[in-house]
């Protein structure tokens, strides 16, 4: 349950920087493109639909959390 938890905040911060901040995005990118591989420069074209569908998946994920720790 907590890996659902921690998916679903991931995914609901990266999906309002999309929607939100995309500077602020771009600027952590550079900052960890040594470590993990760049984003695609399309994923910024698509910001806005992306940023929503992260904010819907991590609505989904705490759902999933909640559920499972109701039902448990």
């Amino acid at each position: 349950m907590a890996a659902f938890i921690s998916i679903g905040v991931l995914s609901l911060f990266v999906g309002i920087l999309f929607v939100l901040s995309p500077e602020t995005l771009r600027r952590l990118n550079d900052l960890s493109m040594a470590m993990v591989s760049a984003l695609d420069k399309k994923a910024f074209k698509y910001r806005m639909g992306l940023g929503i569908t992260m904010i819907i998946a991590s609505l989904l994920f705490f759902f999933v959390a909640y559920y499972i720790s109701v039902k448990g």
